[in-house]
């Protein structure tokens, strides 16, 4: 789930990730946490970077509203902001770009 020394993240990942797939059901092909917390790197004020792996969805912004409740909720009730981007099950699995090239190289599944 979480890096050694990421403890402290992994009952908030656990949760968002139980909570995303209330939201998504089959929908939901995976969460993936990235990022300085996962290398290790955090600050004080750093933020957990989320990717949250869809079969498919039509509008971005949709999936960010959708979201945005329950990110808010539990970023507040932990002290830690979570930054969330979205990506089709295809994308992950095909899209090259540096960002994916990154994140697939440190990505822990939430």
């Amino acid at each position: 789930m979480v890096r050694p020394g990421e403890s402290t993240l992994a009952p908030l990942a656990r949760e968002l990730n139980e909570r995303l797939r209330a939201i998504y059901a089959d929908q939901l092909s995976g969460v993936y946490l990235f990022g300085s917390r996962v290398r290790g790197e955090a600050g004080a004020e750093s933020d957990m970077d989320v990717l949250i792996v869809l079969k498919g969805f039509e509008r971005y912004g949709a999936e960010v509203d959708r979201t945005s409740e329950l990110v808010s909720r539990l970023s507040l009730g932990n002290g830690v902001s979570i930054s969330r981007v979205f990506m089709t099950e295809r994308d992950w699995r095909e899209a090259d770009s540096p960002f994916l090239r990154s994140v697939r190289s440190e990505a822990v599944p939430a």
